[in-house]
């Protein structure tokens, strides 16, 4: 093995125990989340579900921005995090469908159906992420200059308008 590859490698398993780390963390602040909402306020566990995982878009977010990730492929915050949320919202979707399939059709406890949902979700997560958000084929967020995100207007010669000024009706 070269030892760039060997190098790639190491960090590529570091970044996956720091998804580990983090998303276990993220989960359990979601379990608590579910587990109060379901047994102290009597909220039904889908329900409570979907506040827990409002939790891990948060915290999930937080953690690959600044601890787990070092690169990114959209230098928008902003666009960044829309997309991250979108694709926690499909592993939501999924949780949502196994959660009711273990609790509601197998009869299963409802912590027991979300710790093993969200381990399976954690996993499908990793890979959207990594592709499409923190691919290491970009640089750092910090070493993007603003002219690269943002267009110049010195190039643009006339910008467009849908106003009609004055001195142009006198024209026609």
């Amino acid at each position: 093995m070269k030892p760039a590859t060997k190098s790639k490698t190491r960090k590529e398993i570091i970044t996956l125990w720091k998804y580990a780390i983090g998303s276990t963390i993220s989960y359990l602040i979601n379990l608590a989340i579910v587990i109060v909402m379901t047994d102290l306020f009597e909220v039904h566990y889908l329900l409570s579900s979907i506040a827990g995982y409002a939790s891990i878009v948060i915290t999930s977010y937080i953690f690959s921005v600044t601890w787990i990730f070092t690169e990114r492929k959209i230098a928008s915050r902003g666009k960044e995090f829309v997309a991250f949320t979108l694709i926690t919202i499909f592993a939501m979707l999924m949780n949502l469908v196994s959660m009711w399939f273990f609790t509601g059709y197998l009869h299963w406890h409802y912590v027991v159906s979300n710790v093993v949902t969200n381990f399976l979700a954690t996993f499908w997560g990793y890979v959207p992420k990594k592709l499409f958000l923190f691919s290491g084929k970009n640089r750092k967020p910090s070493e993007i200059e603003i002219e690269e995100v943002m267009p110049s207007f010195d190039d643009v010669d006339e910008l467009p308008t849908t106003f009609i000024y004055e001195d142009e009706v006198d024209e026609q």
